[in-house]
């Protein structure tokens, strides 16, 4: 598997390193906003829940929702998770976006992001939303980043 290349977002601002990256990404239930374009190249950002695991991001969608008409045209997506408090933190990239075919690791992974918002898989919300998964109504989708651009204020001496 390459390294992703990893940026500092601003010149003056502390960064993170991969292992941070990874912890960030993992614990944060931030929604991940999820910029896409659609076949005119007009942007649509979208606040989604989301999976990090193994340098890959991961969230559901209704199959006919904008954003996934919009990866049907353009695969390449840009995305962040920052936190509202501060001091900030972030994680922000550009990375290229599928459609999970295999049913399995679909329902698998689509289970790990509503049982990270929602707590578990008991509530009939998670049910349903599961079911959808199920149905083919819902799709999982994956992101493969091509670069991370961090900052992460709490290592600042204020």
């Amino acid at each position: 598997m390459a390294a992703i290349r990893i940026h500092k977002a601003m010149p003056n601002a502390p960064g993170m390193d991969q292992s941070e990256i990874d912890m960030f990404l993992a614990s944060s239930k931030t929604p991940l906003r999820l910029g896409t374009t659609n076949s005119k190249g007009e942007p649509n950002i979208h606040p989604v829940w989301y999976h990090y695991m193994t340098n890959k991001l991961y969230l559901m969608s209704y199959k006919d929702a904008v954003k996934v008409r919009n990866l049907k045209h353009n695969k390449t997506v840009y995305f962040s998770v920052d936190t509202d408090a501060m001091p900030n933190r972030g994680v922000k990239g550009r990375g290229t976006a599928i459609i999970v075919k295999d049913t399995g690791k679909a329902l698998s992974l689509s289970e790990k992001i509503v049982a990270k918002y929602l707590g578990d898989l008991n509530s009939s919300m998670a049910k349903n939303m599961v079911d959808e998964v199920r149905k083919g109504s819902e799709v999982l989708v994956e992101i493969t980043p091509h670069y991370f651009s961090t900052w992460d204020y709490t290592k600042s001496k204020f």
